[in-house]
């Protein structure tokens, strides 16, 4: 964010001249008194502090300019319990200085004192409303006081305008934005965020314990990942690292090394199908098949894996995996499409309409949903509403 010039400039006001109080002693006596007394006390007044309802003409201007180049200078020499301290004074003086307030919320969150801060990029984004990298800062500190749906909310959007494009913010925006994405099951998100540092080169343990809670779909943060668990953790998201490297040879023997030592790890093939999605539907469908062997009981990944199947045409398979999706989440948006895009492939255009109806009331722009719903009005004869169904399919497509 720039900052405007400071003017250097300090000038000094005096209230009353010494030509004015000779002729006030010159008045005529019947004056004198009173006026004497006004002449000498109001200066003495105009360098009293104000109280509320009190205005004064003269301009804090001057001792603004002063502060402000001294917080500057203070801040450049590295001094910034110093220039903390300036910044604070001149905003007192001039609230409505954004670059001001940008600048002490920076040094604030450099000195750790998070909350300060958060006060700080307040100020700004009430008088700057559109400025990512104060939004980002704000997030990275809302992190740091454990305020996660903030941060995630204030990462999210600088995210979108721009905030991670400068080149010395990308990493550290974009590596809390993935934990904190994991955090509220957003795994596929935070793994495209992880997915930057692998393709270029950026290798971290913490970045790797992230990238396999992500990966094996554990909503929690690393530093909270349990000590027994870390192992695993790590490894698997090594191997993810690899994969997102572009080095998928590689890839594939460290996740089977995997498979190998943890047979029965709940969350490994589907992480490896959740990477091999990326480049087609139908290549993940051993992975999804051999994690709902490991753990039957994962009404997710049965919902995925009904999902691949009938994105690969595969309809009569899809359909028991995402019936046992949803006897245990009934309301799986993923499972409930599979099914009735299943459904409307297999024969039952009646329970399909219901099935994908439901999803739609929800998620007005589902494209399966609206694919599904014409295939069923075509079957049954029902030429206008396929047409119109179609031509939605056709829009979303866009």
């Amino acid at each position: 964010m720039s900052v405007a010039p400071i003017s250097e400039a300090v000038t000094e006001s005096v209230p009353y001249s010494k030509k004015q109080m000779s002729e006030a002693r010159a008045a005529n006596a019947s004056s004198s008194g009173l006026l004497i007394l006004l002449i000498l006390v109001l200066p003495i007044m105009a360098l009293l502090p104000a109280w509320p309802g009190r205005a004064f003409a003269q301009q804090p201007a001057p001792q603004f300019d002063d502060l402000a180049a001294r917080a500057a200078a203070a801040r450049d020499q590295g001094n910034l319990p110093l220039a903390i301290d300036l910044y604070t004074q001149a905003e007192q003086l001039k609230p409505d200085w954004v670059e001001g307030w940008f600048y002490l919320g920076q040094l604030q969150y450099s000195t750790d004192s998070y909350p300060a801060a958060i006060n700080a990029f307040n100020h700004v984004l009430q008088l700057q409303p559109n400025a990512p990298p104060a939004m980002a800062l704000r997030g990275l500190c809302e992190f740091e006081t454990g305020a996660y749906d903030d941060a995630l909310r204030d990462l999210e959007e600088a995210v979108q305008k721009g905030a991670a494009n400068e080149p010395r913010n990308e990493q550290i925006i974009r590596f809390h934005y993935a934990q904190l994405l994991a955090r509220a099951s957003r795994f596929q998100g935070a793994l495209l965020q992880y997915q930057f540092f692998a393709t270029k080169n950026i290798d971290d343990p913490d970045l790797l314990l992230g990238l396999g809670l992500a990966g094996m779909r554990d909503p929690i943060l690393p530093k909270d990942a349990p000590p027994e668990a870390r192992d695993l953790l790590m490894a698997a998201g090594h191997a993810g690292y690899v994969f997102l490297s572009g080095d998928s040879q590689s890839a594939d023997t460290l996740f089977n090394n995997l498979f190998a030592r943890f047979p029965k790890g709940p969350g490994l093939h589907f992480f490896y199908g959740s990477l091999l999605s990326m480049h087609g539907p139908d290549l993940a469908i051993p992975q999804f098949q051999r994690e709902v062997a490991v753990d039957p009981s994962n009404s997710v990944a049965h919902a995925i894996l009904a999902y691949s199947l009938m994105f690969a045409g595969r309809f009569a398979e899809a359909r028991p995996e995402a019936e046992a999706s949803l006897a245990a989440a009934p309301d799986n948006g993923v499972a409930l499409v599979a099914l009735g895009r299943a459904l409307a492939e297999t024969g039952e255009p009646q329970r399909a309409a219901e099935l994908l109806n439901q999803v739609l009331k929800t998620e007005p722009d589902n494209l399966e949903a609206h694919i599904g719903l014409a295939v069923v009005y075509a079957r049954t004869g029902k030429r206008e509403e396929a047409y119109r169904e179609r031509m939605v399919c056709l829009g979303l497509e866009k």
